[in-house]
């Protein structure tokens, strides 16, 4: 009989659901046994995951509500749902989104910096949550890293009273002042997540890291050795198939339009002017879940350029599929595009496995952009100007087109293979719990 995985405990914010997109850890931990796993997050929402079933929940308007009575409970177990969600949850969820909602549309430090101290003050250290832990009993804490504050404080205490090895992983710049740019909140916010980030690495065995100039940088400042870790990809499924193009070419785009990117898409509209200037020989659809401005209106909807609103999951591969040319965008503006400088979408991979041809716009020293650079997996737009001959050159040779799915779909292959994922992180944990118990 071969050996049991080790017991993980992941601390983490959200709680785990399956098929909402946001899936980067329930795709990591698809290959454990969910008898051992157990998660600890801070949100009203409930679980509903095939990859795990015990839970502890650190509510945060709970948090909130403690400040002014102390004996509020915080921190309770529970179970994936199953049927209706009682009226209570619903109410504590609906406050919740409300919040972030306001904070993501300012993005506003000075309510980051209100935030933790709500967390700094409220009641989150509870018997329950040691109770939980310590009934659990994990061989190994998993911690990804945050860009809050109070998550480390949170990772620190389960650090402290198990007294377990633990990883970590860093899947965004949480760490340097880059993405600070001349804000005195932010540089504050800054100040204080950085001791509880490096207190977290610093007690950590090893270091995941999810793009490669992530890595360079992070062993320069941590002195490790990190471990690259993606979402993987299931290649038993797909095969790359050179499809038919479109007349005219579609370009699609599905996802945010926030930090800037929306500009970018707004220089790939106006390139499509020149383009389409005769006949109509390229579209972009555009799918996201934000609402606009009148100004994005204006800018995004013209030239054969169109926002087609909001898709489900499934709605998204489907239109994907359906596309020649898969477009990612970042800002092009100097000061936004450091707030993303190094995190890695998991629409990449997704991008990847679909062996379309990837139409990228960003500058070279922010992450995603540097990794389709170095692997050659992309066509990326560095500049306005370069969007415009970069578009048109494809135009002129549809071949490239195929051409650039086809080393997509290799890169995908080379670094993002499901197995290989899988075995990267089973053999770091299951090596830092044995080397754990030899101590």
């Amino acid at each position: 009989m071969t050996n049991p995985l080790p017991k993980v405990l992941v601390a983490s914010t959200n709680a785990w659901r399956d098929n909402t997109g946001i899936s980067t850890l329930i795709e990591l931990f698809k290959v454990w046994d969910p008898d051992r796993l157990a998660q600890v997050y801070t949100r009203s929402a409930l679980p509903k995951t095939a990859v795990c079933r015990r839970f502890f929940q650190i509510s945060e308007s709970a948090v909130v509500r403690s400040l002014l009575r102390r004996s509020t409970v915080t921190g309770k177990q529970v179970e994936n749902e199953t049927g209706a969600v009682d009226e209570q949850a619903k109410k504590e969820q609906a406050a919740e989104q409300r919040l972030y909602g306001k904070a993501r549309k300012k993005q506003s430090w000075f309510l980051s910096c209100c935030r933790e101290l709500v967390w700094k003050f409220g009641t989150w250290k509870t018997p329950q949550l040691d109770a939980f832990v310590k009934d659990f009993s994990p061989d190994v804490l998993f911690l990804p890293i945050y860009p809050t504050v109070y998550m480390g404080r949170l990772q620190n205490h389960l650090l402290k009273t198990t007294g377990k090895p633990a990883v970590c992983y860093l899947a965004d710049d949480n760490y340097t002042y880059k993405p600070c740019g001349k804000n005195v909140f932010a540089y504050v916010h800054r100040f204080f997540l950085r001791r509880q980030v490096r207190r977290v690495v610093e007690r950590c065995e090893k270091m995941f890291v999810i793009a490669p100039k992530q890595k360079e940088e992070y062993d320069r400042i941590f002195g490790v050795d990190s471990i690259l870790l993606t979402k993987g990809i299931d290649f038993t499924k797909v095969n790359f198939e050179p499809h038919k193009l479109s007349d005219p070419i579609r370009m699609v785009y599905t996802g945010k339009l926030i930090i800037g990117r929306w500009r970018s898409l707004a220089a790939i509209a106006e390139a499509l002017g020149a383009i389409n200037k005769d006949k109509a020989r390229m579209t972009l659809d555009i799918y996201t879940t934000d609402s606009l401005t009148p100004q994005q209106e204006r800018a995004l909807n013209k030239n054969g350029c169109a926002v087609r609103g909001a898709l489900s999951l499934s709605e998204v591969m489907e239109v994907q599929r359906q596309a020649d040319i898969l477009v990612f965008v970042e800002s092009l503006d100097p000061k936004e595009c450091m707030s993303a400088r190094l995190s890695f979408s998991t629409k990449i991979t997704d991008y990847l496995k679909s062996g379309k041809c990837i139409f990228a716009v960003g500058v070279a020293e922010i992450a995603p952009i540097d990794y389709f650079l170095r692997e050659g997996s992309a066509c990326v737009a560095s500049s306005r100007e370069e969007i415009g001959q970069k578009l048109q050159a494809l135009c002129a040779h549809p071949e490239q087109i195929l051409e650039y799915g086809r080393l997509a779909f290799q890169c995908g292959e080379r670094n993002h293979a499901q197995e290989k994922v899988a075995r990267t992180l089973t053999e770091t944990i299951t090596e830092v719990s044995r080397h754990a118990n030899h101590h």
